[in-house]
C-alpha cells in the first residue's frame, strides 16, 4: 500500500496543528491508511507543500499549491467533523490508489 505523505499547517506550526494532526493519525489508522505526517506554519506551506500529497490547514489558505489543499479546521472546533472525517478519507484512499 502506497503511503501517503500528509502536510498540516496552521498560524504557527505548532498549536491547533497538532489537535488536528492528531485527529488525522487517528483517523488514517482507523481506515487502515498508512500515513508519513509533518507540520509547518502556514508562510511555509509554499516550500515545504513541495514535498507532500497533500495539505490540510486549520487556517483559510488562498494560495494555489500543486497538491490538493483541505480545511481541517472542523476537526479544531467540532463543526461538520463527521462531513469532514468522510471527505478526508475519501480524498487520502484516493490520493493511496493514484
Amino acid at each position: 500500500m502506497r503511503k501517503v505523505t500528509i502536510l498540516v499547517a496552521c498560524g504557527s506550526g505548532v498549536a491547533t496543528s497538532t489537535v488536528a494532526a492528531d485527529e488525522v493519525k487517528a483517523l488514517c489508522k482507523e481506515h487502515n491508511i498508512p500515513i508519513s505526517l509533518s507540520k509547518c506554519s502556514m508562510t511555509e506551506l509554499p516550500t515545504q507543500s513541495q514535498n507532500a500529497d497533500i495539505v490540510l490547514t486549520t487556517n483559510n489558505f488562498k494560495g494555489e499549491l500543486a497538491v490538493p489543499v483541505l480545511s481541517i479546521m472542523g476537526f479544531v472546533t467540532g463543526i461538520n467533523e463527521a462531513k469532514l472525517k468522510k471527505t478526508l478519507v475519501e480524498k487520502l484512499q484516493e490520493i493511496q490508489n493514484a
